[in-house]
């Protein structure tokens, strides 16, 4: 049995693999992209320097190789990952466009696109600084060593015209004596803003995505869970049967029916039948995990299914069982016993295995009554 809470935590880790996983196509799909480019511009189709292309892109390549054997070999729903990730990408892409300019400029926004994925705002904003950052950084190292913008040279703020009347009347140039500054105010800050409201509109769709996985999280947790015992309920119990078992190598079912129901609930009344079901489902639940799972499967009957069963462990949690109701009973005064049955067998026979649990359940009863 899971409640809301561990339903939730469960979702948002399914939703950090999920996004994990994403960024790594997307990485993959980048390098792609990026061979894709230097083969084009290898046959001519693009007429960038291939010295500068080369080197730039085998740079973010051996860049990019860190995190995705990070990503392969390591467990996904680690939370340190995506900020691994972000960071390595925000670097990439300050790199590259370092040294392509205007020619890569849109890369700015790749990180945010990446970050989105993930449901924390903090993701989103801590890449929306470290791009903002190293946007700078780029811009500035460009002005040196990537391919020249012109106005940034002479200081201008030109159209294309003017540039070719000044060569044409044999006009000279004033180059630009403060690049850093004309980089840091013209360039940085106008992209920084835009990022700025980029990642303003993106937080929108990761808050939703928040919202999201807490519906999913109560919907998935009134689906499967039986309201007065908090166990998994028959909704749950089908799914499993039909989607889970089946896949199991071996299971064992263990079949409990409550005694003696309807003498509680006229002696005492329905409230003292209800304290009597969740006392038994409340012992049940201290027993059940991950491989051990427990359904309410009708009024007062209760199964539980585990993954290839140890030795003697059906008969251990029997015993367990038994004793423990003895103990519930003392507390609420009620006495508390139930019938039980157990069948083993393998998963793909999950209908027939319940059944002949269900039977030796039965079969106990009738011993009980005739005691």
């Amino acid at each position: 049995m899971d409640n809301f809470n561990s339903q939730y935590e469960k979702e948002l880790a399914y939703k950090e693999i999920t996004s994990n996983k994403y960024t790594l196509y997307g990485i993959l799909l980048f390098i792609g992209v990026e061979l894709l480019i230097w083969l084009l511009n290898i046959i001519g189709f693009f007429e960038l320097d291939n010295r500068i292309l080369s080197a730039v892109i085998g740079t973010s390549i051996v860049l990019f190789i860190p995190i995705i054997i990070i990503m392969i070999k390591g467990d996904l729903s680690k939370p340190a990952y995506k900020y691994i990730a972000m960071t390595q990408i925000c670097i990439i892409t300050g790199t590259i466009v370092t040294f392509l300019s205007y020619h890569a400029l849109l890369l700015y926004v790749l990180p945010l696109l990446f970050a989105g994925h993930y449901r924390k705002r903090s993701v989103l904003w801590y890449t929306y600084i470290l791009s903002s950052i190293t946007m700078i950084v780029s811009s500035i190292l460009n002005y040196y060593y990537g391919i020249m913008d012109i106005n940034l040279l002479i200081a201008g703020t030109h159209q294309r015209n003017w540039y070719l009347d000044l060569i044409a009347s044999g006009g000279s140039y004033t180059y630009n004596e403060n690049p850093i500054f004309i980089i840091l105010v013209f360039a940085g800050i106008p992209r920084s803003i835009i990022l700025f409201v980029f990642t303003f509109m993106m937080q929108y769709i990761v808050t939703s995505s928040q919202h999201d996985a807490a519906r999913i999280a109560q919907l998935t947790y009134l689906k499967e869970t039986d309201s007065l015992t908090k166990l998994f309920n028959k909704n749950k119990y089908n799914e499993m049967v039909s989607m889970y078992y089946p896949n199991v190598d071996n299971i064992t079912v263990i079949f409990w029916d409550l005694n003696n129901l309807k003498n509680i609930n006229d002696t005492y009344g329905h409230g003292f039948g209800d304290k009597a079901i969740s006392s038994l489902a409340s012992v049940l639940y201290a027993h059940s995990d991950e491989r051990r799972r427990i359904y309410r499967f009708g009024g007062d009957e209760f199964v539980m299914i585990i993954d290839n069963p140890h030795d003697s462990e059906a008969d251990r949690i029997i015993s367990a069982v038994k004793d423990e109701l003895v103990k519930c009973s003392s507390d609420i005064s009620i006495e508390i016993s139930s019938a039980v049955g157990v069948a083993s067998g393998k998963g793909s026979d999950i209908i027939e295995i319940v059944k002949n649990a269900d039977s030796a359940m039965y079969a106990d009863k009738q011993l009980c009554h005739h005691r």
